[in-house]
């Protein structure tokens, strides 16, 4: 038998890509590639991407379709995949292998979407193996009951699969009880009025028109208890279940296509959404060119800084925060500490890369020694209160005011932090770790910190051995200490506020030579998870920088991996033809790809330039609200949000603008019927919004409801289809209904408007009426 298993270039490129999108910060399934010939892929795409499911003619139909678009019309199945967990996704056989590389990282983004939104959330993650169990009871079934009337009943339960309540996952909704039987001819009410103790006194106190008034309201009152449900029933098909007269054989044959309905829903819901598809806390210390700097400040201001990937200099050039999210906090033997989020990975001793929440206790991680990276300009030391004078006379001013403001200080705008001063920083730090004085000191070129270690040392160290130990006033001095050590090539343990040097001659030696960088690593001995607001930068070439003494890698989804990572340069123009292939619009057609894409790519600009919020809906200065940049770095955050909790409806109803139809030249359009043409109805921004979200809702498919199981008292089905301006086929609403009856075995009705008109349609078995209802 033919392998379909991945060749080992694609396999290749398969870890490459989903390494690279889980570094953007995606979260998926394992994911299985099977690679087919046309005519195999063909069919499990008809078998909506399983490949087993029960025997019925329609996915015969469906493949023959398919197969002769493939063949005739050129149409070609450029990726399909399963939800399930592991996902499965299947390639087409003879491709290029820049068309494989696209799907994959098109399948990553997908498989994500599955994983995270909530929509899918209730899906069944074992799809696969309950397809392979609906095909085999329903073959049992028909072994027993024969092929033809199995086939037939199939026929029917599809025709209706739509008549579900797409929501119910989500939400609670009153059921359909009855206590009582459904048929019950009961004797008319008798209504005896109040009571009387003379009997000439009866009609006065019991007039005629007050007996017919209590008779009516006991009628209204027999009327809603008989009426069954007491509530409307959006899910048609569970009340069938519950309700019809169904044999078990029928029963069984419902249920499992309403569960595959049911499992298939999310998809259709987010079709515009899916289509279109790492980080460390905010105190985190960078190793930079501007020093050791906070994660949270790279990412605020937005600072296109060089950075150490452990090895050589790299440049940052994407920033993105991401509020409230999942963490783990990792310390090391040595007192390395690292907080990040739950998905941020670094590298372990043997090079590779481990998610933090993934990591356990005996862990051996990589230890970013000797980057020798440090700020090219000495830092200022800024003060927001008096300096000490001895810091003040030690430093050469850069900005002061002279006025004396209380006994031994002086006050400081700004003071140039050199040598002299840095060794008296370092000398103050020894009995008091003056957090101004020590932020400068992270900030300042490699002369200046060593100025400020050497002196730290000689006050506060304490000879050990061969070693040194150095008692620090507050745990942040101490984690201070540590990273400018590890920074020279100097091994530093780190307990609390004590830091320890095993041996001093690797002290004296980092002071006046350069390191290189070092190959430590240390083990994982404490692991803590929590939440916090995180940060994440994205890096040139090798996508990994140094901070809190790791190595940590950065972190939409198939053009920006293709495009930035995966392709090569011979591939670029040929993706690019393929990518415009698949995200172009036709005439009269709204493609999902092409929507959801450039809204997505909307959202991020936007959130990234602050494009949200009052001020910016307020602004009437079209030129200004053109350039509007706050420079938030919010986009991306905003995107894995809107990844999580938005379907299709949600989506466009929350995030469509005018600017974004005007941009992207949207409009409704209409048939003219004196031209025999197609032409532009309206450009109108409400008119499109409209247009998009009543196609999107419930799949642009009539909304029904069950009203009454009883109705008339006689067992009747009566339905009310939810009018919203677009009336119903009639040749589709009478096949629905005539399918209704075999179920149901009693007549049906059905509630709705035509021409603005209040109709009740009626089918018993035999032919159809139609009755006004105003």
């Amino acid at each position: 038998m033919k392998s379909t298993r991945l060749p080992a270039h694609l396999e290749q490129a398969r870890q490459e890509i989903e390494q690279i999108a889980r570094e953007y910060g995606l979260d998926f399934f394992p994911i299985i590639y099977e690679v087919l010939d046309y005519r195999t892929l063909y069919e499990t795409a008809a078998f909506g991407g399983f490949p087993t499911r029960y025997p019925h003619w329609r996915f015969g139909m469906e493949y023959d379709q398919l197969l002769k678009g493939h063949v005739w019309a050129g149409s070609t199945i450029y990726e399909m995949v399963i939800n399930n967990n592991p996902a499965y996704a299947y390639l087409l056989e003879g491709n290029e292998d820049v068309t494989q590389k696209m799907v994959m990282a098109h399948v990553t983004g997908h498989v994500d979407f599955f994983k995270n939104n909530m929509w899918f959330a209730h899906t069944n993650r074992k799809m696969l193996d309950t397809m392979a169990n609906h095909a085999a009871r329903i073959q049992r079934i028909i072994d027993r009951i024969g092929y033809d009337p199995v086939e037939e009943f199939i026929d029917t339960c599809l025709s209706l699969e739509n008549l579900i309540d797409y929501h119910a996952p989500y939400i609670r909704r009153p059921e359909a009880v009855t206590p009582r039987p459904i048929v019950n001819e009961e004797e008319p009410p008798v209504v005896e009025g109040l009571p009387v103790e003379r009997e000439y006194m009866r009609d006065y106190i019991n007039p005629p028109e007050f007996l017919e008034a209590q008779r009516r309201k006991l009628e209204e009152e027999r009327a809603r208890q008989r009426r069954f449900p007491e509530n409307p029933q959006r899910d048609v098909l569970l009340f069938l279940m519950n309700f019809a007269p169904l044999e078990s054989w029928q029963h069984t044959v419902l249920e499992i296509i309403r569960d595959e309905a049911y499992y298939f829903a999310p998809q259709g819901m987010t079709k515009i959404l899916n289509e279109g598809w790492a980080c460390l806390h905010g105190d985190s210390l960078i190793v930079t060119d501007h020093g050791l700097v906070p994660m949270r400040e790279v990412v605020n201001h937005r600072q296109r800084l060089q950075v150490s990937d452990g090895e050589r200099q790299q440049t940052v050039y994407d920033w993105n925060r991401f509020a409230d999210y999942p963490t783990v906090t990792m310390r090391t033997r040595a007192g390395f500490t690292l907080t990040g989020s739950h998905n941020h990975r670094i590298m372990l001793a043997d090079g590779t890369w481990r998610r933090l929440d993934e990591l356990q206790i005996g862990d051996r991680v990589r230890i970013a020694g000797g980057t020798e990276l440090w700020a090219t300009e000495p830092a200022l030391l800024r003060c927001r209160r008096p300096l000490p004078r001895v810091l003040v006379t030690a430093g050469a001013p850069a900005a002061t005011t002279s006025s004396p403001h209380r006994r031994g200080y002086r006050r400081a705008a700004a003071v140039v932090v050199d040598e002299k001063l840095a060794a008296a920083i370092g000398r103050r730090c020894v009995t008091h770790a003056d957090q101004q004085a020590l932020d400068a000191i992270r900030r300042s070129p490699r002369p200046q910190v060593v100025a400020f270690l050497r002196a730290f040392c000689q006050g506060a160290g304490q000879s050990v051995a061969s070693g040194l130990t150095l008692t620090c006033a507050d745990a942040d001095l101490a984690t201070t200490v540590q990273l400018l050590l590890t920074n020279l090539g100097v091994l530093a343990h780190r307990t609390d506020t004590t830091v320890r040097i095993d041996n001093g001659d690797d002290l004296e030696r980092a002071y006046t030579t350069l390191a290189t960088p070092t190959g430590w690593t240390d083990e994982v001995v404490a692991l803590e998870h929590g939440t916090a607001d995180v940060y994440d930068i994205s890096v040139t070439a090798t996508h990994r920088y140094a901070a809190q003494g790791f190595i940590n890698h950065n972190s939409y989804w198939h053009s920006t991996i293709m495009t930035q990572r995966v392709a090569s340069a011979a591939e670029i123009v040929s993706f690019a033809d393929l990518h415009s292939g698949v995200v172009a619009t036709g005439g009269g057609r709204l493609n999902p790809y092409k929507l959801g894409l450039e809204l997505l790519r909307d959202i991020e600009d936007r959130w990234n330039k602050g494009k949200f919020g009052k001020e910016y809906e307020e602004c009437d200065d079209i030129a200004l609200k053109r350039s509007w940049d706050k420079q938030l770095g919010l986009g991306r955050q905003k995107i894995f949000e809107v990844r999580r909790l938005y379907n299709d409806v949600t989506f466009i109803d929350e995030f469509l603008t005018p600017e974004f139809v005007m941009e992207q030249k949207l409009f409704t359009f209409r048939y003219n019927r004196d031209t025999d043409l197609y032409e532009i109805a309206s450009r109108e921004f409400k008119e499109i919004k409209e247009k998009l979200l009543f196609r999107l809702t419930n799949f642009g498919q009539p909304v029904i409801f069950v009203e009454d199981g009883n109705y008339g008292n006689r067992g009747e089905l009566y339905l009310r289809h939810r009018h919203e301006g677009v009336d119903l086929k009639m040749d589709y609403a009478r096949e629905t209904m005539r399918n209704l009856y075999k179920i149901w075995t009693r007549p049906v009705h059905l509630e709705t408007v035509i021409e603005d008109k209040r109709r009740l349609l009626s089918f018993d078995g035999r032919d159809f009426s139609e009755r006004r209802l105003d």
